[in-house]
């Protein structure tokens, strides 16, 4: 059996996965740009975006609890925490990244 070759691409030594995943994180961090973030205007006062997709989130996930409610899909769905919580995160997630900081 031969052992494992500690070399890669000739001379230079093979990056082992701890210290490729701390030179990519460290790279990240300082290439990263630095801007303000998105706001919303609302009646002349500005929100931060992700607050105002959250808004929408939760008033769109009490609608669809109504709707399940009443086509009586409701008792079906699994640990219902969950669901809901889930569809929050999903409406939050669509709105802001789709419509709030396009």
């Amino acid at each position: 059996m031969r052992a494992k070759s500690t070399r890669w691409l000739g001379s230079r030594p093979r990056p082992d996965g701890a210290r490729l995943g701390l030179f990519t994180v460290a790279w990240g961090a300082i290439l990263t740009g630095c801007r303000s973030g998105p706001d919303v205007a609302v009646v002349g006062s500005y929100f931060p975006s992700w607050m105002a997709a959250l808004v929408v989130g939760v008033i769109g996930t009490a609608v669809a609890w109504q709707l399940f409610t009443r086509l009586g899909i409701d008792p079906y769905l699994g640990p219902r925490t969950l669901v809901y919580a889930g569809l929050v995160i999903l409406i939050t997630v669509v709105v802001w990244l789709g419509i709030l900081r396009g």
